[in-house]
């Protein structure tokens, strides 16, 4: 059978030639389609190391009086200036709808901001993401230590320890803290107390290493941060929006500093997708989908309609000879299988070399955030597979009509027109 199909399919070369070669092109360019959305899928299977659902950001802003004296020489200004935002903290942490309450600096999830820096682990080179945070900031966004201790009031008083979780290979996770070297620039070590679960920047993209570094009570730095997040209880959440700013907005005019407005963490995910360009490469790569399909099945309908009409007497002589219609029906879907299997064997050849090149990222098509990481051969797989079964339904549905309608033709009327 195989045999005979390889044979048919030589004996048509000349038109297979061009149906093989557009099913290579759109193998290419589904292939990477494929690749875009499965990663990204995967990505957003995983967990995120982290709940935002009831979070909130309160935006306290500060006049432009309270400005000019954190960049002046007044340190007693500036002294009051703290005490005002930690006063500030307080009361917020005692409004009976807050379950947690947090201080940090460019750390809250689906932040722009970010920091970074290079440390050692065990003697071994990390780039780590860097968040100051307050005790609370764990509570806040439920991200849960695996090993060690969590912040408090009390052990970062008097040392200054940090939380580490790990990128993609998650190589700390069964490292006990206090067995954890961490050295970074001019050989200054930290203490790890605590391993942390890991934690992504954004759901499509690998986890990446994060040191979390105290912010301590009273700190001055905090005037100038005012990342202030909070976790409300689930029953309380209901407009509590308004209720807050009703309830507080007096209560919160303190000095140089108002409450400016209340924000679900929600919206910075939002803001943060339409920023990094998510919402439009998922446009993009749907309607390059979409487009595909729709020229594929008319592509793969009109070839194989005229490669069958013009095989009418064959089909009729099949016919006479005691073949089924099933059978008829059954060699144009094997012929199809068998193009498509060799178009995807070369499309998958081209493929694989234009992913280790990188090529696709040089010409500015949208490719998934792999980070520093090559594509695994797993994945490559994963496109295969995808790849394949998604086109062979799409030619197989295109191509039974003109199967079924050549099942259909009487064996006498056949041969009488040829």
């Amino acid at each position: 059978m195989i045999k005979h199909i390889f044979k048919t399919i030589w004996n048509e070369r000349k038109i297979n030639a061009w149906i093989l070669l557009e099913l290579v092109v759109v193998f290419c360019i589904l292939w990477f389609c494929m690749d875009y959305m499965s990663f990204t899928l995967k990505g957003l299977l995983e967990p995120k190391g982290f709940d935002i659902n009831h979070t909130y950001r309160i935006n306290i802003s500060m006049k432009d009086e309270g400005r000019k004296i954190l960049s002046s020489s007044d340190a007693e200004a500036k002294e009051q200036i703290t005490e005002d935002i930690w006063t500030i903290y307080d009361r917020i942490e005692k409004y009976p709808a807050i379950e947690a309450i947090s201080f940090s600096n460019q750390a809250y999830p689906y932040t722009g901001s970010y920091s970074s820096t290079s440390m050692n682990v065990d003697s071994v080179n990390f780039g780590f993401r860097i968040k100051s945070v307050t005790p609370g900031f764990f509570d806040v966004f439920k991200i849960k230590l695996i090993h060690g201790t969590a912040f408090n009031w009390e052990n970062i008083a008097t040392d200054n320890p940090v939380i580490i979780s790990a990128n993609n290979d998650n190589l700390f996770a069964d490292k006990n803290p206090e067995k954890v070297e961490l050295i970074g620039a001019e050989e200054s070590a930290r203490k790890v107390i605590g391993v942390a679960e890991r934690n992504k920047r954004i759901d499509y993209e690998p986890y990446e290493p994060i040191m979390y570094s105290p912010i301590k009570r009273w700190s001055q730095s905090i005037a100038g941060y005012r990342e202030l997040c909070i976790r409300v209880k689930p029953e309380a959440d209901k407009n509590f929006r308004e209720r807050f700013a009703e309830d507080m907005r007096s209560q919160l005019q303190l000095g140089y500093y108002y409450l400016s407005g209340i924000e679900p963490i929600s919206k910075a995910k939002e803001e943060y997708l339409g920023w990094s360009g998510y919402g439009d490469n998922f446009k993009s790569i749907y309607s390059i989908t979409i487009f595909l399909v729709i020229n594929i099945f008319l592509g793969v309908i009109g070839t194989f309609w005229f490669r069958i009409q013009s095989r009418r007497s064959e089909i009729g002589l099949r016919l006479a000879l005691g073949a089924s219609k099933a059978n008829v029906k059954k060699m144009f879907i094997a012929e199809t299988f068998m193009l498509l299997f060799l178009a995807s064997i070369i499309a998958s050849i081209v493929c694989v070399n234009i992913a280790i090149g990188d090529i696709v990222k040089m010409i500015n098509v949208p490719v998934p955030a792999r980070g520093e990481e090559s594509v695994a051969a797993i994945q490559h797989l994963i496109n295969y597979g995808l790849t394949f079964s998604f086109l062979f339904i799409i030619s197989i549905i295109a191509v039974w009509y003109p199967a079924n309608r050549a099942s259909k033709i009487a064996p006498a009327e056949a041969l009488r027109d040829e």
